[in-house]
């Protein structure tokens, strides 16, 4: 790959939250760094009503604040911006006259986000932008806001209206959209962007690889994803865990871990099913550490009602591990049903568990080691940094240099 000196805002948020997004928008500042050789910043948008940086309608000492900008002082620091009025949603997707002067020095800006929102907030500084994204706020909400009553139900489902308004034309006007799967795809299109593209992120497939051994069938089952967060589904893993044990007394433990500190709500319900001696629960471990965390698994678990890829379900492949998933947009671009692991429907929440169990038994009892070389395989194929990267930077190359004649 050619190397590079244009530089590149990488304008993200929740940057040091954790999750999906954050964990793309590193592979993409890291590998662009390492492997393409563009300069990479990181801008980080509010996310959060309570955000410290920005002008707040709660708090009239914040009016008067001089800068929505605040540097990290971290060894590879963050800028990350606030908004005003930041406890409207929207309003954190308005562009800031500050942060527009900013990113007029870079030769592009890439948009890491889970809606398309977020790249309204760039859209008015002359620098081409791509937006790279895997849902929309109305297909990630739709559970949660199916659970929800009364006067926050009402807010929430006004803000996801307006968000969406957004959504749809920001995806018009950016220069190039990248998606994770072939129902985003669809719906760039649909909204009037030209140049909509299938680039799913990419996977270190040397720091996330097999173990040297081999494939185990008696290692533990593994859930990795944001512990704290009810669209993860993992009151149904935990049920699903519960059917394994009553089928068969020998299924190995399982190990969650992620982000944050599992609810209270599901700590009991890991009591009351009598699974404290069986279920182990990690918070917070640097990638290093899940590395290893994969290479103990016999099998990656995941019960999510998000749509998108699921970057844990890639390292998991990465490590050679069969997945048994939740049919989702993004699970579909991963995993090859029957191959290197299983997909389960989710037409009936209250059978979900029982269909995992199921799953994950005959990967136990059948060709587990089969489904783990396929597994690999297909990620070093598909979704390797190399590879993956290879789509992003041939559209950047192409956009820099028509805006470049332009000039």
């Amino acid at each position: 790959m050619v190397r590079n000196t244009r530089r590149i805002a990488l304008v993200t948020s929740g940057f040091d939250v954790g999750g999906g997004v954050p964990t793309v928008a590193r592979w993409l500042r890291d590998s662009l760094r390492s492997t393409a050789g563009y300069l990479v910043d990181v801008h980080d948008l509010a996310t959060s009503r309570r955000d410290p940086y920005s002008r707040r309608l709660l708090e009239p000492n914040s009016w008067v604040r001089r800068s929505l900008r605040n540097h990290s002082s971290d060894a590879d620091p963050v800028t990350h911006w606030g908004a005003n009025a930041v406890e409207i949603e929207t309003m954190r997707y308005r562009p800031r006259r500050e942060l527009s002067k900013a990113l007029q020095s870079y030769d592009l800006i890439q948009v890491v986000a889970g809606s398309p929102a977020l790249a309204s907030a760039v859209l008015r500084t002359g620098v081409p932008v791509v937006l790279q994204v895997a849902t929309t706020v109305d297909w990630e909400r739709h559970w949660d806001l199916a659970q929800q009553t009364g006067v926050t139900s009402i807010w929430r489902r006004s803000m996801t209206l307006l968000t969406t308004r957004l959504e749809r034309r920001a995806l018009r006007q950016v220069d190039a959209v990248l998606v994770e799967n072939s129902a985003m795809l669809e719906h760039a299109r649909s909204s009037g962007q030209e140049r909509a593209i299938k680039a799913p992120p990419g996977v270190d497939t040397t720091l996330f690889s097999p173990p040297a051994a081999g494939w185990r069938r008696e290692g533990y089952l593994l859930s990795l994803c944001r512990l704290n967060d009810a669209r993860k589904g993992l009151e149904r893993m935990i049920r699903a865990y519960a059917n394994m044990l009553q089928l068969d007394e020998s299924i190995p433990p399982l190990v969650m871990a992620g982000r944050g500190q599992l609810p209270a709500p599901l700590l009991r319900l890991v009591t009351t099913l009598g699974l404290s001696s069986r279920v182990s629960i990690h918070s917070d471990l640097p990638d290093a550490i899940l590395a290893e965390l994969y290479r103990g698994a016999s099998v990656f678990l995941q019960t999510s009602y998000e749509e998108g890829l699921g970057m844990s379900v890639l390292e998991a492949m990465g490590c050679g591990l069969p997945v048994v998933c939740t049919e989702t947009a993004g699970a579909r671009e991963t995993v090859v049903d029957g191959v290197t692991g299983w997909l389960v429907r989710q037409d009936s929440d209250s059978q979900v568990p029982a269909l995992v169990a199921n799953r994950v038994l005959e990967i136990l009892r059948g060709d587990g080691i089969g489904m783990s070389r396929q597994a690999r395989e297909r990620c070093e194929r598909n979704f390797s940094t190399p590879v993956a990267l290879t789509r992003f930077v041939d559209v950047y190359n192409d956009l820099i240099m028509r805006h470049l004649g332009r000039d």
